[in-house]
Formats: structure tokens, sequence, C-alpha cells
């Protein structure tokens, strides 16, 4: 069954209270009537005892119907303070709903500015990187011309010791040959 059906249900079942209520209630004034009836068919009616009978009778109906009203009302004072809490528990959940909201917004004002911080960061990184890339080209290009300068100065120093050691090899094998000559040559001692 769903909500519709049960709502009706309860519908249904108020409404053969009800009906139930008002039978019962004029089958008693049925029964009242009657017997007033009988009374007053009687041959000598006592009429103040009929009326008094009939005041009270009214009397009962009046503090029925007033009980029935201060039920009515007691029980509506009661669904209100139901619904009354309902509100209240409802309030409460949208105020805690509103300040974990505002709590999340705090929270996420708060991680945009990290965010928007370490951003800043970044680029400063990136910035540092591009530049600390830039020198180390440098760097590179400048190691690269000391370098071949440098392979210069010893290609032109190895080249200039070569040409001196083969100076010194012709000049010891000139001196080696005037010192065989020499020793080789026979001594003329005294001309």
């Amino acid at each position: 069954m769903d909500s519709k059906d049960n709502e009706r249900v309860l519908l249904l079942e108020e409404e053969v209270t009800c009906l139930s209520e008002d039978l019962a209630q004029c089958q008693a004034d049925k029964e009242f009537v009657w017997s007033l009836w009988k009374r007053l068919q009687l041959t000598s009616p006592d009429f103040t005892q009929a009326v008094s009978l009939v005041v009270e009778r009214e009397k009962q109906k009046a503090e029925n119907k007033d009980r029935k009203v201060l039920e009515i009302l007691q029980a509506k004072d009661y669904r209100i303070q139901e619904l009354e809490q309902k509100v209240t528990a409802q309030e409460q959940e949208i105020n805690n709903q509103v300040q974990r909201l505002r709590g999340s917004e705090e929270e996420c004002s708060l991680m945009k500015k990290e965010l928007a911080a370490l951003q800043h960061r970044l680029g400063n990184k990136s910035r540092q990187l591009k530049e600390a890339r830039r020198q180390a080209q440098e760097c590179k290009v400048e190691g690269r011309w000391a370098l071949q300068e440098a392979r210069q100065q010893l290609d032109a120093q190895h080249s200039a010791s070569q040409a001196e050691l083969e100076r010194l090899r012709d000049q010891e094998a000139v001196s080696s040959s005037r010192v065989k000559s020499v020793l080789t040559a026979p001594c003329q001692v005294g001309l």
C-alpha cells in the first residue's frame, strides 16, 4: 500500500468512527424521546419532571459536545506542538546546514588563497628554472668555447713543443755529429 491508500483508509476509519458515534447519539436521542413520549401519554403527566428531563438531557448533550470540542482542541494542540517541534528541528537542521555551508565556503576560500599562493610560487619557480636553464645553456656554450680555445692553445703548444723537440733533435744530431767528428778526428796537438 502506498501513502495515498493509507491516508484514504485512515480517513474512512475516522468517518466510520464519527458515523458510529452519531448513530449511538441518535439511538440515545430516540430512546429519550420515546421514554418522554411515554411519560407524556399518562393520564396525568408531570410536566415539571418532563421539562427537567429535557433540560438534563440537553445539558448532557451540551457537556458531551463540549467534551468532544475539548478533545478536538487538545488533539489539535498536540498536533500543533508536534508540528512546532518538527519546524524547530528543521530550522535547527537548516541552521546546521548553513553553518556547514559557511564553513565549507570559508574552507574553499582558504583553499583558493592557498592555490593562488602555490600558483604564484610555481610561477616564480618556473621563472627561476628557466633562468637556471638559460644560465646553464650559456655556461655550456661558454664552456664549449673555453674548451675549444683551450684545445686550440694546447694544440698550438703541442705543435710548438713538437717543433721545439724537432729542433732540439736536429740540434742534438748536429751536436752529436760534431762530437763524433771531434772524437774521430785526429788530435792535432800543438800545431
